[in-house]
């Protein structure tokens, strides 16, 4: 489950929001795995668990502020016994829908000494970030991350070495 972390912590990364739900579609997976995670929280689910963290630490208030305005936080994570459970297929059908003019690959990245691979992408719409979609596959592992709702990018930056939020650093001689 390392990987579904790794996952969830690029999905608060690049969190800016307002975007429809897309497929996952994978259900054909869930027989195949041997643990599944599918998680969705819709936004009323998230403003009701925002309302247990506590207003006095300065952190719980920067994360309650962010999924303030959630519509939805939607994973759907499968871990495999053996490698080649999931197909390229499955993540191609994936990627399909997110070929459209209103989604952009922001990021991607591929570690062929861990064999895993993760893609980021952003929901566009009138000029604002509206949606993001990460896909993270490794040998035995598939997850696919979409978080719909809008989000203050200032917020998120000051999460930044927080959290469990890796510190972002800008190249040397830049502000952040």
């Amino acid at each position: 489950m390392r990987r579904n972390a790794a996952a969830l912590v690029a999905a608060w990364l690049v969190l800016p929001l307002n975007a429809q739900q897309f497929k996952f579609n994978l259900e054909h997976l869930e027989s195949k795995a041997s643990n599944t995670v599918d998680l969705s929280l819709s936004g009323s689910t998230l403003r009701f668990a925002a309302k247990f963290l506590d207003d006095d630490d300065e952190d719980e208030v920067k994360v309650k502020k962010l999924i303030n305005g959630l519509e939805g936080i939607y994973i759907k994570a499968f871990e495999f016994k053996t490698a080649g459970a999931w197909s390229q297929a499955d993540v191609e059908q994936l990627r399909t829908q997110l070929r459209t003019p209103e989604w952009s690959r922001i990021v991607g990245v591929k570690s062929a000494e861990d064999d895993c691979n993760a893609e980021v992408y952003v929901r566009n719409e009138k000029g604002k970030v509206s949606g993001v979609a990460i896909i993270a596959t490794g040998t035995t592992s598939l997850t696919v991350v979409n978080i719909v709702g809008p989000v203050d990018l200032d917020s998120l930056a000051d999460l930044s070495g927080h959290l469990g939020v890796p510190k972002l650093q800008s190249k040397p001689g830049r502000k952040m």
